[in-house]
């Protein structure tokens, strides 16, 4: 079966209620081919995983794989989900053993570049592993991938944030398939700084993954943070200077306010800078990384711009207000 096959329509699929999700995985966990998933219910959570970003029950059992509780599946599935959506598609602009560079493209506009090198693989500490030494060129694509899907298209698969297995931790081979049992024991790579600022002396949680952040992992990032940080009094410089910023982040936009707001609730459940705990605009301030120019002017960086783009079209699938989000990007 290729990967573009296993993409199947959900009114398509054989499996229409739980009674026949059911007996298809327990059939297949009997079966003995699949080494992760010996019972059925680990076989039902596979298969109800997959099938919700659009894969049959065999694709599913076969490249998904749940590490950390979180769906993990190849880079080729997610490449074909891509060019299989009708909505979007993708241009590789470079691929070698030092960088992997891809456009992406909704109804043929491009809507943004992912590229991911060495020196990023050399950041998250991840080029020991003998992967990224045998098959780096693989390995570049794999990433440059699926940080683009979470990116610029994550409703390719209904909205779910999607890892390969190689980022949680598993062992993969050359094709970014799980080596048998190496799932089990998967730990996320080791932090890696990348610049960005920190609170206190540890690095920000969110550096598991390399900038930028997706949506999610970001989110989980400040709350651990914002706990670790405790109690901390903000003033109304350091109020007024987050709402700048945020506004700054979709400068140009005649909504940037609400655009501020829906990242803010987003990111910490405030939709105001002014009613959010002191910790929350501390932490924030921290990931927007202002720089004075010699105007005295601040300004986000420009990862933490990207970001939040990438929050604000998060916000609006999470509301289910794609009207919204196709009107923003036409």
């Amino acid at each position: 079966m290729t990967d573009q096959l296993a993409i199947v329509p959900q009114k398509h699929s054989v499996i229409s209620n739980f009674d026949e999700l059911a007996k298809a995985a327990g059939a297949m966990s009997k079966s003995g081919f699949f080494a992760d998933s010996r019972d059925q219910a680990q076989a039902i959570v596979k298969i109800m995983a997959g099938q919700e970003m659009g894969f049959g029950a065999f694709a599913s059992m076969t490249g998904i794989h749940i590490i950390q509780g979180k769906p993990t599946i190849g880079a080729n599935l997610m490449a074909s989900a891509v060019k299989g959506s009708g909505k979007y598609d993708y241009r590789i602009l470079a691929l070698n053993e030092t960088v992997a560079e891809i456009e992406f493209f909704q109804q043929g506009k491009s809507i943004g570049i992912s590229k991911f090198t060495m020196d990023d693989a050399k950041k998250a500490g991840i080029t020991g592993k003998d992967n990224w030494q045998k098959f780096a060129r693989n390995m570049l694509f794999s990433r440059a991938m699926s940080n683009g899907v979470r990116w610029y298209c994550p409703d390719v698969f209904n909205g779910s944030a999607v890892y390969t297995p190689d980022e949680l931790g598993a062992e993969v081979d050359g094709d970014g398939n799980v080596i048998n049992g190496s799932w089990k024991d998967a730990e996320p790579e080791a932090p890696a700084n990348n610049g960005h600022k920190t609170v206190g002396k540890e690095v920000t949680e969110t550096a598991d993954f390399n900038r930028p952040y997706a949506p999610e992992v970001l989110k989980t990032g400040i709350e651990k943070k914002v706990t670790r940080l405790g109690e901390f009094k903000a003033s109304d410089k350091q109020i007024g200077l987050l709402a700048s910023m945020l506004d700054k982040c979709f400068a140009g936009e005649t909504n940037s306010s609400d655009l501020r707001h829906a990242v803010q609730e987003y990111l910490t459940g405030y939709k105001s800078s002014k009613d959010m705990p002191g910790a929350y605009v501390k932490v924030l301030l921290d990931w927007l990384d202002a720089k004075q120019d010699e105007g005295g002017d601040y300004t986000p960086s420009a990862m933490a711009i990207k970001e939040a783009q990438a929050i604000r079209r998060q916000s609006l699938l999470d509301a289910g207000q794609m009207d919204l989000l196709a009107t923003a990007e036409s």
